[in-house]
């Protein structure tokens, strides 16, 4: 056994100070900012270390939820009411303990809806209608519920979100008639939530999780209003809104949102003269997350986030199918995601674990102080129905997307399976809604580039691109390895970087000539490219390369590399869509 003080029990602990003395060392000059702070999608920094933060206050949770987990809330689009019951009835019969309805059923009458849920108890298992606008759907649900004699018991909710129909269909509903219809049935349908305020398809279209929240804030206080001048009192107004967020695969993220929107409405509510009222929370898995390409890491993705959802305190949880489906496979793994997180690990049994964790706390605090700004010059400007029909939201949600699609494009925010370690097995389709704000999804422009050169592929074509590499197997394996990966992110082949490369000029031609290509690609290590790669660049332009690229980054020797014909450099950190994307251009791939 060794003496190692590093280890002795009475060493004195290391002050950050002492650890930012070491960190600089590592650096050797390069900024600390630079290399070691990330960003959220919201410009929020994201510190390499974080000390111990206050365990106090905890956010309250129902003790309903820490002893039997959140309600497991299943989303169903069949298309008619026969197939609606039979798989209603298997998913709640397997663990799930709520159902959302989707199109076509947010249209329905009662004689649809009571052919749908025939065999469903209402007052254990409540139906939520996916975000609408029609009342006469609504008051179909609120008439099955009196029909059931479930009206006092039925937690339901109606889903009418009136101002997030703009995101929809690109038109405010009408939010009078909504909060009149909720005020006549708040005496007769105590727990019923007739309103839903939904922030998903501002998510799906880009907007960051600063926006969310502000946007989330705006809405429930612009129904909180029209509901009091229906005539409920605030408290009463409360309690028949509910919220549906997103949560996506950065679980610390969707954890922080999470708290933050709880915190927040919270604070709306004190502001309100409302001193405690359980708000509800639905969290739903993100759309825009999912992979069309290696469609398998949905799996995981929506595992994330449903913990980081579970976590966060949501009340209730919907995993959406990973392939896009209704299938009985994916309904299946999505209920089984719950099971894993609530019965296996036992994550619902903690009241709001992340608390004291110096990263999730300060993360919550600013990104309550951006959200709760946002909203407040929302609401400067005239609120969030001002703020959607002026075309505000969607300009600051293209701006959020272009930011992120910058970092998307150099890899900064990878997508397993697409833009890192991509897969080259056929994508599945996952359909998108018709109308409203664009799905937007981090996978799809990468995706795009693999379906072109598939489609080359099928119309007899051969993108590839040979790998130029010089020096020995040892050589160039790291840097032939990386490239063949950065052009599959494409779809584009590499050939000629597994076997032993060139070691003149002369063979480096020979062996391009023999590819038959038009792109090359130099391969090796830095010291194989300080002897070879200036005139295997010559040699290769002069063979008829059309296109000459070095894999690594060329440092000090770009110009001259370029003097030599080099018209790229494929390192880490370039703009990975732009040079594919160029790539195509030139190997005619469309």
């Amino acid at each position: 056994m060794t003496n190692d003080d590093r280890f002795r029990l009475d060493r004195v602990p290391a002050t950050e100070d002492d650890w930012r003395d070491a960190v600089d060392g590592v650096l050797k000059g390069r900024p600390f900012e630079k290399v070691l702070v990330n960003q959220t999608p919201g410009g929020l920094d994201i510190q390499p270390l974080y000390a111990p933060a206050p365990t106090e206050p905890i956010l309250p949770v129902d003790p309903h939820r820490v002893a039997y987990g959140w309600d497991i809330r299943q989303r169903h689009e069949a298309t008619s009411p026969s197939a609606c019951q039979a798989a209603v009835l298997d998913d709640l019969e397997h663990g799930v303990t709520s159902i959302e309805l989707g199109t076509p059923a947010t249209a329905w009458g009662l004689d649809e809806l009571r052919d749908a849920l025939e065999g469903v108890l209402l007052e254990i298992a409540p139906v939520v209608l996916a975000p609408h606008t029609d009342l006469d759907s609504a008051r179909a649900l609120v008439d099955l519920l009196d029909e059931r004699g479930d009206a006092l018991t039925s937690g339901c909710w109606l889903g009418l979100d009136p101002i997030g129909a703009y995101a929809r269909n690109r038109g405010v509903g009408a939010v009078d008639q909504v909060a009149a219809f909720a005020a006549s049935i708040a005496d007769t349908h105590p727990n019923v939530v007739a309103c839903t305020i939904d922030t998903t398809r501002y998510v799906d279209a880009g907007a960051d999780e600063v926006q969310e929240i502000a946007w989330m804030l705006a809405t429930g206080v612009a129904m909180l209003r029209a509901l009091e001048v229906a005539g409920l009192p605030v408290e009463r107004a409360a309690a028949t809104i509910g919220f549906r967020v997103a949560a996506d695969a950065d679980q610390f993220l969707t954890i922080a949102r999470l708290r933050a929107a709880r915190s927040l409405w919270g604070s709306v509510l004190a502001a309100c003269g409302v001193d405690t009222h359980p708000s509800r929370f639905h969290a739903v898995t993100s759309p825009a997350m999912f992979s069309r390409r290696d469609a398998a890491v949905n799996m995981l993705r929506s595992t994330s986030a449903a913990f980081g959802a579970g976590v966060g305190g949501a009340d209730s949880v919907t995993v959406l199918p990973f392939d896009g489906s209704d299938s009985t496979l994916a309904r299946r793994n999505a209920r089984n995601i719950h099971h894993l997180l609530i019965e296996e690990s036992g994550v619902n049994r903690l009241v709001d674990p992340a608390a004291g964790s110096g990263f999730v706390e300060s993360l919550t605090d600013r990104l309550c102080e951006a959200a709760w700004s946002t909203f407040q010059q929302v609401e400067a400007d005239g609120g969030m129905v001002v703020a959607l029909e002026s075309g505000a939201v969607e300009t600051a949600i293209e701006t959020a997307w272009s930011a992120r699609l910058a970092r998307l494009a150099t890899r900064k925010e990878s997508v397993t399976g697409v833009s890192e370690f991509p897969d080259d097995a056929p994508g599945v389709v996952i359909p998108e809604p018709v109308g409203g704000f664009p799905v937007r999804r981090p996978a799809a422009p990468f995706e795009a580039l693999r379906d072109a050169a598939d489609r080359a592929r099928d119309g007899g074509e051969s993108p590839i691109v040979h790998l130029a590499a010089l020096g020995s197997l040892a050589d160039h394996t790291a840097r032939s390895t990386w490239i063949t990966n950065f052009l599959a992110v494409g779809g584009l082949d590499a050939i000629g970087g597994d076997v032993d490369g060139a070691v003149s000029a002369a063979d480096a031609v020979a062996a391009f000539e023999q590819a038959g290509a038009s792109v090359a690609v130099l391969c090796s290590s830095d010291a194989v490219y300080a002897e070879l790669a200036v005139p295997a660049a010559t040699a290769l332009k002069a063979a008829g390369a059309d296109f000459v690229a070095l894999a690594g980054h060329p440092g000090e020797r770009r110009d001259e590399l370029a003097a030599a014909g080099v018209d790229a450099f494929f390192h880490v950190g370039v703009d990975v869509l732009a040079a594919l994307t160029d790539l195509h251009e030139r190997l005619g791939v469309r």
